[in-house]
């Protein structure tokens, strides 16, 4: 009778491992080759994308949100460049104009614009009380946003000792400005007639002012703003908002000024820095020899002139 042999199993492959990290090699060098193309800008796509964004933008919509006269997922005719015709038998819509770095960046101002406006009329609402007062003031400007704190709320009898309110008023504008990282610019200022009739008037208003911008950066920088966003300088009477010699004029031009630069000033702030140059001191020039260096004349022209009578 025959009987049906039993195969011996086939003894386990130490091997198989191999075929995972296989695998594995693979799935990690495709995700490489994935990362490097996400990285790396296609100047096409770029174009064509301004392209379809300019379409969008400045053509004539229809009823279905494609522009009139257009062929869908074809941009809008007549936007290409001067100087650009379409070849023969192609679309004028495929010529576009590709959207300009200027554009992007007065997008990119006006958003920032946008930020520091809001952020102005927040410091605004939060220090109502001290607006009604007139004791601080909160401007928009080419810079950014400024505030002027009278240095009656800030400092005592024209010291550079903080009042109660300075800590409560500081506190609040520093809790704005923590999340912000932006350029914090800190001015002194002194009225004309400070410290008049007294010994070296002119250098007693610039010390206090340096002080007491100090004082003010010192303050933010313990509540919690980064040091190397802070400056502070002192000018003394040098920037008067008020020319005038009556006490409210003299209370207005002693103050704090707080200047919160946009990414525009701080960009070009930065840019100073970093584009400086040297001037090495020049070679002084060399001195001319005036010294009479002896002539010998030849033998024959001595003989001949002392045979001469």
């Amino acid at each position: 009778m025959y009987r049906r042999h039993k195969h011996e199993e086939d003894d386990e492959s130490h091997e198989r491992w191999l075929i995972s990290y296989a695998d594995f090699i693979t799935l990690l060098f495709a995700f490489f080759v994935v990362m490097y193309a996400t990285s790396t800008i296609n100047l096409n796509k770029y174009r064509a994308l301004s392209s379809s964004v300019v379409s969008a933008f400045q053509g004539e919509m229809g009823g279905t949100g494609q522009p009139q006269n257009s062929t869908p997922g074809l941009p809008a005719p007549g936007l290409q460049p001067s100087g650009i015709q379409p070849q023969k038998g192609q679309n004028p819509g495929a010529v576009m104009k590709p959207l300009p770095l200027s554009y992007l960046y007065q997008e990119k101002k006006q958003r920032d614009l946008e930020k520091i406006r809001a952020m102005g009329q927040q410091l605004s609402n939060t220090l109502a009380n001290w607006i009604e007062q007139k004791q601080v003031t909160v401007y928009l400007s080419d810079l950014g946003v400024e505030m002027d704190i009278s240095n009656s709320l800030l400092f005592q009898n024209n010291q550079a000792v903080l009042t109660p309110q300075a800590s409560q008023v500081l506190h609040i504008i520093s809790a704005q400005l923590k999340n912000e990282y932006r350029t914090i610019q800190i001015e002194g200022h002194s009225d004309k007639h400070l410290f008049s009739g007294t010994p070296e008037a002119e250098s007693k208003r610039w010390a206090l002012t340096a002080t007491q911008a100090a004082r003010v950066a010192a303050t933010l920088v313990s509540d919690g703003i980064a040091a190397k966003r802070l400056s502070a300088l002192g000018l003394a009477e040098t920037r008067p908002v008020s020319s005038s010699d009556n006490s409210l004029a003299q209370s207005l031009n002693s103050r704090i000024t707080l200047r919160i630069l946009s990414a525009e000033s701080s960009e070009q702030l930065t840019s100073n820095l970093a584009n400086r140059q040297e001037i090495s001191p020049a070679e002084a020039p060399a001195t001319p020899d005036l010294s009479v260096t002896p002539v010998t004349l030849p033998a024959a022209i001595i003989e001949k002139t002392t045979r001469q009578p």
